[in-house]
């Protein structure tokens, strides 16, 4: 990865990249630091989780465990700001966000109509944030090779 002779178009690429690397970062953890740290809080009081199946401990903090480990390789990208790590990172990201979206947009029947929208819409937010992302960096890796 080429930093210091930049043009002007491929280092706006570049903090675009790192900001939107940094906010998936952001709300990965912020998830998953309550699902990891505080499970019963999160199984009880975040939106629509009441809708699932009974609380289970271990698979709640497993996952905010993963969430976790995710959240530190989407930062190692955006700090390092090497394009194969955020490649690697948000190909990551995509595939659990498309399947977390995917599970929930096929299991709305306990839903109200602003509950599927409101989860609906924020799942769907993350997965074309991760496209986005990924077509960025694509786009970077083009413009130094």
């Amino acid at each position: 990865m080429t930093v210091g002779n930049a043009t002007p178009a491929v280092s706006s690429l570049r903090r675009q990249l790192r900001a939107g690397l940094f906010t998936l970062a952001g709300l990965q953890a912020l998830v998953s630091a309550w699902q990891y740290f505080l499970p019963r809080s999160f199984y009880d009081n975040f939106p629509t989780v009441r809708l699932d199946p009974p609380y289970n401990e271990h698979l709640v903090t497993d996952v905010g465990g993963l969430g976790l480990a995710l959240t530190a390789v989407l930062l190692i990208a955006a700090i390092t700001r090497d394009d194969n790590v955020a490649l690697a990172a948000l190909t990551g990201y995509l595939v659990y966000a498309a399947t977390h979206f995917t599970f929930h947009v096929t299991h709305f029947d306990n839903f109200s109509v602003l509950e599927a929208l409101g989860v609906g819409t924020g799942l769907g937010i993350e997965v074309v944030l991760a496209i986005l992302l990924l077509w960025v960096t694509w786009r970077l890796r083009r413009s130094e090779t």
